[in-house]
């Protein structure tokens, strides 16, 4: 449907509502026509026709000048769509009791303006009779405010090492609180530490950012593609980061935290960069300080290089003679190059096993299973996989 020339939109209101017992953004005002549309036969009208953007990533992408509506008003003309790498909310659309529906993944921020982007059902942007090209229309709501004091922090930022290898695949960002998601990509930035310099494309874009489920953690995945040899953006353009060339993580204070509360500050830590590391993780490198049988001390495990800071959480545990899991506490070493398990009870005379999971990695990546980093036109010809998950260690009376 048109009107003169251009294709005709709803007349929507937006409100806060619950569904099925969750936050949610409810839209009104569609026509029976309009709603049928949307649920049409293919199933996937609602995701090409529609889009939640927060305000601030709305402006930030397609408003670099502050005036590019026809209006400012409900359901305003934006001139064109805006880029494609900015950030939705994540979420479903549903069709629902007369109405339309963002049910999102996350909790919406508290303080956080939202823009419903409605797009010309023939895609995003049709010929008008002028022969200029329609954009989407956008609602704009707001989510109400709470106390605004920042509380959020940068408790940890891993890997916790002064140097790193030229090939590293991830860092850990810890923070104190919950936090929003959709600002990351701004709010993160990486530099050369002798000019300032920028280095750019280090990240792989993150849509959804990698959170664990607290949203305490958030997950920065380095560029697999630069660092796997053999693949073209590695040949063509090579690692995210320079041998030899010291650099900076920056955290800016973009970030908010679950509430919409900005950051109490921003944070940052240097590295050295070191050459790649090209070899499977191999228990067998390992030093271990074996405890006296009968006794509740700490056995100690001393690592060839660092490892993975999350994984190493969850990929390290301990087996008794019959082969049953001993009972215990482990907990990481400075640097994440050692580990140590304070068991429950008294250690048992006899052979035990450190088993080690298959996911564990280093920082470049590298597991008990396969180098990461290895050249994709070539075989994987290392040593069997089934010899590295585990070592042996026997605890003996004092």
């Amino acid at each position: 449907m048109t009107q003169g020339g251009h294709e005709a939109y709803p007349d929507l209101a937006l409100a806060w509502r619950e569904r099925n017992g969750r936050d949610a953004l409810q839209a009104t005002g569609w026509a029976e026509t309009e709603l049928a549309e949307l649920q049409g036969p293919d199933g996937d009208a609602l995701n090409r026709r529609l889009a939640l953007l927060t305000s601030e990533a709305l402006q930030s992408g397609n408003e670099p000048d502050g005036s590019p509506d026809t209006d400012r008003g409900p359901g305003r003309l934006l001139q064109s769509p805006p880029g494609s790498s900015l950030p939705v909310v994540a979420g479903r659309f549903e069709v629902a009791d007369g109405a339309v529906w963002f049910v999102p993944r996350f909790p919406f921020v508290a303080g956080m303006g939202y823009a419903l982007l409605v797009y010309p059902s023939s895609g995003a942007g049709i010929a008008a009779a002028d022969g200029t090209r329609q954009g989407p229309r956008a609602w704009d709501i707001q989510r109400p405010a709470v106390d605004a004091t920042p509380v959020a922090r940068v408790v940890a930022i891993y890997p916790d090492v002064d140097e790193v290898p030229v090939n590293l695949l991830k860092f850990y960002v810890h923070f104190s609180e919950p936090m929003s998601e959709g600002r990351a990509q701004r709010a993160i930035s990486v530099c050369r530490d002798d000019t300032g310099e920028p280095i750019d494309g280090v990240f792989v874009p993150m849509d959804p950012e990698l959170w664990d489920g607290a949203r305490q953690r958030l997950t920065l995945l380095l560029d697999p593609a630069r660092i796997k040899h053999g693949l073209v953006p590695n040949m063509e353009v090579g690692y995210p980061l320079i041998e030899g060339v010291p650099f900076r993580l920056r955290l800016g204070p973009e970030f908010r935290d679950a509430k919409g509360r900005p950051m109490a500050a921003g944070a940052e830590r240097r590295y050295a960069v070191g050459p790649e590391v090209r070899e499977r993780v191999d228990p067998a490198k390992w030093s271990l300080t074996v405890p006296d049988a009968g006794t509740l001390h700490a056995l100690k495990v001393g690592f060839d290089r660092p490892l993975d800071h999350a994984l190493l959480q969850r990929s390290l545990g301990v087996s008794g003679p019959e082969g049953e899991p001993v009972a215990g506490k482990g907990s990481t070493g400075p640097n994440e190059k050692s580990w140590q398990f304070e068991p429950e009870l008294p250690w048992a005379e006899g052979r035990h096993r450190l088993v080690v999971g298959r996911q564990l990695e280093d920082l470049a990546g590298n597991s008990p299973l396969r180098v990461f980093d290895r050249d994709m036109t070539e075989a994987d010809d290392g040593p069997d996989p089934a010899d590295l998950l585990s070592a042996d260690f026997t605890c003996a009376a004092g």
